[in-house]
C-alpha cells in the first residue's frame, strides 16, 4: 500500500476510534500478527519500492518468536506505521524504545523512528511541518545479525533526533541532532501531527536494506504500551460467550479480540460452559 492511500484511509473516523492507544504491562505485549494488527500497517513512500511483512525470527528476537520485517532495494523506502498516537504530546511521552536486526545493509543503517509532528500544537497553523527522526547510528554503533534495543529518550551523548522541516530544522537539523530533553525544552507544546502517522522506517539506501523491528514501547504518563509483532497468529485462547460479555473480550490474556463479537467467534460453543476455577483467566479491562 503506499503511504498517502494509507493516510487516507487510516483517517476516518470509525477506524481511527479503534485504533487508541492500548494499555499493556511489560508481562503482557500485545501480540502482533497477521490477523490482529493492532492498527499496524506497511506502506510504500509515495512511488518508491519496498515490502514489509510479519515473519519468524530471525535469530531470538526480545518478544516472542517473530518480529516486523522490512526490505528495500537501493531506491525503496518501506514504513511500518500506526496512527494510534496522533495528536500526543511529546512532553506525555515517557517511555519510547524499539528492538531492531540488521540482516543486510550499510554498516550504520538500522530501521529509523520518525513521526509527522506539529512543533507547536496550540497554534492552529495548516503548514505542514515534516518529521522529526530518531536514527541510532548517531551516537551507536548497529551491528549485523543480532538484536539491539534503542533507547530512543536517553540523553547522553550528541542526540539522535532531527527535524526536515523549518522550523524544527533551525533547532535540531540532521547536521546536528537533538536529544529528547532538548527537543522537548526547545517545542515544549510539540506533537505528533493529529492527520499523520508514527513510522518505522527503512531507506532509502544506497546498497538496500533487510531489518527487523520487535519490541516496540510507547508510554504516556507512566503507563507503557508494548508491541510484540509475530509472524503467526497465536492460538485462540478457550473462552465461552459468556467470557466475551461485560468487556470480557478486553481482558484476554493474549489480547487478540477486536471486539465482543471476534471473541464469541472464538468460543467453544459447542462445549459446555465451563466450570467455577476451570477455562481462561480473566484479568480486570485494562483498554
Amino acid at each position: 500500500m503506499k503511504l498517502r492511500k494509507l493516510l487516507a484511509s487510516l483517517a476516518t473516523a470509525s477506524l481511527v476510534s479503534t485504533l487508541g492507544p492500548l494499555s499493556a504491562s511489560a508481562a503482557t505485549p500485545l501480540v502482533v500478527s497477521p490477523s490482529h494488527m493492532y492498527g499496524w500497517t506497511f506502506a510504500q513512500e509515495d512511488t518508491a519500492t519496498g515490502s514489509g511483512s510479519l515473519v519468524n525470527g530471525p535469530g531470538q528476537p526480545p518478544l516472542g518468536s517473530g518480529s516486523a520485517e522490512l526490505r528495500v532495494d537501493s531506491t525503496g523506502r518501506e514504513v511500518l506505521a500506526s496512527t494510534a498516537y496522533n495528536g500526543t504530546k511529546l512532553r506525555d511521552i515517557t517511555t519510547l524504545r524499539y528492538s531492531t536486526y540488521r540482516q543486510s545493509g550499510d554498516a550504520a543503517l538500522a530501521p529509523s523512528l520518525s513521526f509527522d509532528v506539529d512543533t507547536d500544537a496550540t497554534v492552529a497553523s495548516s503548514a505542514y511541518e515534516g518529521r522529526l527522526t530518531y536514527e541510532p547510528y548517531f551516537t551507536h554503533t548497529v551491528s549485523t545479525g543480532t538484536w539491539q534495543t534503542w533507547d530512543t529518550m536517553e540523553d547522553t551523548g550528541t542526540g539522535n533526533w532531527w527535524f526536515s522541516r523549518s522550523p524544527g530544522s533551525d533547532k535540531c537539523p540532521q547536521s546536528n541532532p537533538c536529544t529528547w530533553a532538548e527537543l522537548t525544552t526547545d517545542f515544549p507544546n510539540a506533537a505528533i501531527l493529529p492527520t499523520g502517522a508514527l513510522y518505522i522506517k527503512a531507506g532509502q539506501w544506497t546498497g538496500g536494506f533487510v531489518g527487523n523491528i520487535d519490541n516496540f514501547t510507547l508510554g504516556m504518563s507512566g503507563t507503557d504500551t508494548t508491541y510484540d509483532f509475530e509472524g503467526t497468529d497465536p492460538p485462540p485462547p478457550s473462552v465461552s460467550k459468556d467470557d466475551c460479555k461485560k468487556d470480557g473480550w478486553k481482558s484476554s490474556l493474549q489480547k487478540i479480540f477486536r471486539n465482543q463479537g471476534d471473541c464469541v467467534s472464538s468460543s467453544e460453543a459447542s462445549k459446555p460452559a465451563p466450570k467455577p476455577g476451570e477455562g481462561m483467566l480473566l484479568n480486570n479491562p485494562t483498554f
